[in-house]
């Protein structure tokens, strides 16, 4: 556990936002809605990354709201 923990602090070089931002397919970020504004949401739009703000979720929106998480996954996909 210590050192899981450790690794989440520290991060990746480069980090999962600039790897995200690399990418060269089609990209979404889904957060949750309660969180309000994502921070740097401009800035990846900008990039064409599409920010997805869910509903009634928290950290896991897969298991928080597995069909609002189902349907934003299929819309991004479609």
């Amino acid at each position: 556990m210590h050192r899981s923990a450790l690794h989440l602090t520290v991060g990746t070089t480069p980090t999962m936002r600039e790897l995200l931002l690399e990418l060269k397919i089609p990209r979404g970020f889904l957060h949750p809605e309660a969180d309000g504004t994502l921070a740097g949401a401009e800035a990846l739009e900008a990039t064409g990354v599409a920010v997805v703000a869910l509903p009634d979720c928290g950290h896991n929106i897969m298991l928080d709201n597995p069909e609002a998480f189902a349907r934003a996954t299929a819309e991004l996909l479609a």
